[in-house]
């Protein structure tokens, strides 16, 4: 992980940016997920919405395609009751680093304004599927 804090910019160019630190911290491409389209215009809103730093964006970004792989999860389970999930440590690294990155964030108070929908989504499924981090 690098410091990769910067003010607020262009909001596509630091998805561009996060989508990169994703592939190199994790080793596959975050587009791979169906819904990127919809965790994107998220992204950007949130990131327009509320000027936040690249640090900011970067940890958005993972929480963001977090709460979009659960979601599959629990659409998944939705469709068929015995479907399992699987050891889920290694996802469970990607909130690891959104918060690291979050406390390299020079504006983490936006950040924790921006993101509570986000982090409340997130402990709901999880809850709903029981899975414990």
């Amino acid at each position: 992980m690098h410091d990769q804090d910067k003010p607020y910019t262009d909001s596509i160019q630091q998805w561009d940016i996060a989508c990169e630190c994703f592939q190199a911290e994790f080793k596959f491409d975050p587009s791979e997920i169906v819904t990127i389209d919809t965790i994107r215009e998220m992204f950007a809103e949130i990131v327009d919405g509320h000027e936040l730093s690249q640090n900011a964006a970067i940890s958005l970004m993972f929480a963001l395609y977090f709460l979009g792989y659960i979601t599959l999860l629990e659409i998944m389970k939705a469709k068929d009751e015995a479907f399992e999930i699987g050891d889920m440590s290694d996802f469970y690294l990607i909130l690891d680093r959104a918060d690291q990155w979050a406390h390299q964030s020079t504006d983490a108070t936006k950040l924790t304004n921006a993101a509570s929908p986000i982090i409340q989504a997130t402990q709901q499924i999880m809850q709903k599927l029981n899975l414990v981090r």
